[in-house]
């Protein structure tokens, strides 16, 4: 395992998992597992070279939200990517893990009640589910969707 950052300041984390050991660290669909990631950068063109040639992704240019990159590994979806807007000025490039809910209402109702905030409210993307971003009691962000098919 090891963790550093992009060259817009975006940390992550690279894992090798053991080729014995069942699973994977990313399950889309199944309530309560990381099901996506997501990167917010200041040069979504610089980031696409360098995650293609670090990882071997590919990027693909979506119509989702304006406008929204996905990164493939062959075949699979590995992540997604906005360009940062004006309205973020302050915020730094970051990755931002998606957990997968069975209520996304209920769940952040459930997350302030123990001290957490809402940073962005739930809303729905079409054809994908309804989404939050919350940050927990220590100010660490992170996003819970409820999944189009699981609902």
């Amino acid at each position: 395992m090891a963790v550093a950052c992009d060259p817009q300041g975006a940390a992550f984390s690279l894992w090798q998992r053991d080729s014995a050991e069942p699973g994977a660290a990313k399950q889309p669909g199944v309530t309560g597992t990381v099901c996506w990631n997501e990167l917010m950068t200041t040069d979504a063109s610089a980031a696409r070279a360098f995650y293609g040639t670090l990882l071997g992704w590919t990027a693909e240019d979506v119509p989702l939200g304006g406008g929204y990159t996905l990164f493939r590994r062959g075949e699979t979806m590995a992540g997604g990517m906005l360009q940062m807007t004006e309205e973020m000025k302050g915020i730094p490039p970051h990755w931002l893990v998606y957990v997968s809910v069975a209520d996304c209402d209920d769940t952040v109702a459930r997350a302030t009640a123990a001290g957490g905030r809402v940073m962005v409210s739930p809303m729905t993307l079409e054809t994908v589910g309804r989404f939050a971003i919350l940050a927990d009691p220590q100010g660490a962000a992170f996003a819970v969707i409820q999944l189009e098919q699981q609902a």
